[in-house]
């Protein structure tokens, strides 16, 4: 029991008056706001960090950039970690993986993966569209497109844009706003601390639905089936509950609407 309905409960058994309850609600109000704040305070100096992080490499690295375009033989998985730089990824009807960097990466083949480290600097792939991917960014952009299969992104700093997407993902983010059309969901779970979320999906999608905040918005363009909503969540089931998307985002909005078939 928490304590407001603790506070509520002892009003119902008559062991406090109307106006100790009202007092005693008054101050865990104004607990709840001091901790929001110091929430926020200690999120700000975090999402600082990449800025640090950022010029710092801009300093160390400004005159290693390296223009260079590579090639690989087809990997069913690819593990990128950055520290600063923009990532776009492509996916296509090719059975090779090319690359094209401005930048400071390293780029390793290791069996069945391709291993990227990337300091700093742009990163422009084109890959198989059946094509897993590993992204672990502190700052940054990633923009991906045309991927069929299972993502795995962390990321820090920087915005998330994903186009055309299919397949399993699975998301961790301290702030950013976060962007994903997706033709073909099969599992989804996002935690976000901090930006707004909009995923849009096609009206056909089969999913359980379930969408968490502490302070942000919920809304969903879909007529949902067995329907549970609350200030701080929105659950229900989109035709049938073949696969399930979750996202949990506590200090942004968060929005499911219905993808745009052209787009």
């Amino acid at each position: 029991m928490n304590e407001r309905l603790r506070i509520l409960k002892l009003l119902e058994d008559g062991k406090i008056n109307a106006d100790e309850a009202a007092r005693l609600l008054e101050a865990l109000s104004q607990s709840d706001i001091k901790d929001r704040r110091k929430r926020h305070k200690i999120l700000h100096s975090v999402e600082k960090i990449p800025e640090i992080v950022t010029l710092v490499t801009d300093h160390v690295f400004k005159h290693t950039f390296e223009k260079r375009r590579m090639h690989f033989n087809r990997k069913n998985n690819v593990e990128i970690k950055g520290i600063s730089g923009t990532f776009g990824i492509k996916g296509s009807d090719t059975e090779a993986i090319d690359i094209e960097k401005d930048g400071f990466a390293k780029v390793v083949e290791h069996n069945d993966s391709l291993i990227i480290k990337a300091i700093h600097g742009d990163l422009q792939m084109n890959v198989p569209l059946h094509t897993d991917f590993r992204v672990k960014n502190v700052s940054g952009d990633v923009h991906i497109s045309g991927i069929d299969g299972i993502l795995d992104i962390a990321s820090v700093s920087g915005n998330i844009h994903g186009h055309k997407l299919a397949g399993n993902l699975k998301g961790d983010f301290i702030s950013g706003n976060i962007e994903l059309d997706y033709v073909n969901v099969s599992n989804m779970a996002i935690t976000s601390k901090s930006g707004d979320i909009t995923l849009y999906i096609d009206e056909n999608t089969e999913a359980e639905i379930e969408m968490e905040t502490d302070d942000g918005s919920l809304t969903c363009e879909f007529d949902l089936i067995d329907i549970e909503k609350t200030e701080h969540k929105l659950k229900g089931v989109l035709n049938t509950p073949t696969a399930k998307i979750h996202i949990k985002n506590e200090h942004g909005d968060t929005a499911i609407k219905k993808r745009i078939v052209d787009g």
